[in-house]
């Protein structure tokens, strides 16, 4: 049964310094005094319903270019997130090649991030899981051909996985996990496989889902850059008397996987 795929030749081994050691400023040089906030540990948000979130990721990046394009897009909203993660001590004597593989593996451990939790307010602002389960699977059409994440030994340009989650918000769902690796980031595009229901209500269309995860080695640390567009939907929708947020609900699940990474990091 096939593990995962790769669609291009491995990144040779004499690419052994995959990314560029550049600060979070250089990163990031459109939020001025706020990187002195990510690397106190803060994390920022924006949104294409407020001042947009092109400022919020790497520049000439992969996912700038899906920033950019947010921007333009009509009958759809993105929220954005951006976060640093501070190396591990054990860090310290590897070489950036080692480092990204490492990160690369973590960005495909799927059934890790089973337990995912978010700071609910009307739980009184106390964590409630939100990931209940998560696991590899085979074929994106087959929600039950549970398989085990892969561990890659090398870098490849691009592959993908499929995945299938359940959450406390749009029950059991399957994804398209697309990850691109370039000498300067690690690209991960999720795309929703099927319709994600709150109930019998259908809020989100399968294929109008895509939330990115990027990651590039900073001097300071991992700089995680997180987008989720949602097409051909507003940003809240009433179900009954109950209004289902959904722009809030992908933003918690973005700031779910950007607070998991930087617990799988230590």
């Amino acid at each position: 049964m096939k593990k995962f795929f790769a669609t291009a030749l491995l990144v040779s081994a004499v690419l052994c310094s995959v990314f560029a050691a550049q600060t979070v400023k250089q990163l990031l040089p459109r939020i001025g005094d706020y990187a002195n906030l990510l690397i106190e540990g803060e994390t920022l948000s924006n949104s294409t319903l407020a001042d947009g979130v092109a400022h919020i990721v790497p520049k000439d990046s992969l996912i700038s270019e899906r920033a950019e394009q947010a921007m333009k897009e009509e009958n759809s909203f993105t929220v954005g997130i951006v976060a640093l993660a501070p190396y591990p001590e054990g860090w310290k004597d590897m070489s950036d090649a080692e480092k990204t593989l490492a990160v690369l593996n973590i960005m495909a451990a799927v059934s890790r991030q089973k337990g995912i939790t978010y700071i609910s307010r009307t739980a009184g602002y106390k964590p409630k899981t939100l990931i209940e389960d998560s696991f590899c699977i085979s074929d994106p059409d087959k929600a039950k051909s549970r398989i085990e994440d892969p561990v890659l030994s090398a870098i490849p340009a691009e592959y993908t996985i499929y995945s299938y989650q359940k959450d406390n918000r749009f029950g059991g769902n399957t994804f398209i996990l697309d990850y691109n690796c370039t000498e300067e980031e690690i690209f991960l595009k999720i795309t929703n496989h099927t319709d994600m229901k709150f109930g019998f209500v259908n809020c989100v269309a399968a294929g109008k889902l895509s939330m990115f995860i990027d990651a590039h080695l900073a001097e300071e640390g991992v700089l995680i850059s997180c987008l989720a567009t949602v097409y051909d939907r507003k940003p809240t929708i009433k179900v009954l008397f109950y209004t289902v947020d959904i722009e809030e609900s992908f933003r918690r699940r973005i700031t779910g996987l950007k607070d998991w990474f930087v617990e799988e990091l230590k």
